[in-house]
């Protein structure tokens, strides 16, 4: 599998091979020493079949926004005292 991930290594860092024929491939693939399968896929630019011959599996990934947390509404009216307070209410009374 080494082979094949080099040579498309190769054709990645060369923007002339983006659209070559398969006729100017030939000659990169004879020196690469891929598989028919490979060759083939590689020449159709059949990139499910390349996939499928590496093994490779498709990525996905979810994202959800997360919820909003509601805000406490307190009424000022009806704050409960702290305890240290009531404490010293009780201890003054």
């Amino acid at each position: 599998m080494s082979d094949i991930i080099r040579f498309l290594e190769r054709m990645g860092a060369d923007a002339q091979w983006r659209h070559a024929s398969g006729e100017t491939l030939q000659p990169a693939l004879d020196d690469a020493q891929l598989d028919a399968e490979q060759r083939a896929a590689i020449v159709a630019g059949d990139m499910p079949a390349l996939r499928a011959l590496l093994g490779c599996l498709p990525l996905m990934a979810v994202q959800l926004p997360a919820e909003e947390e509601e805000e406490e509404q307190e009424d000022e009216g009806e704050e409960a005292p702290p305890s240290d307070s009531l404490r010293r209410a009780a201890a003054l009374a």
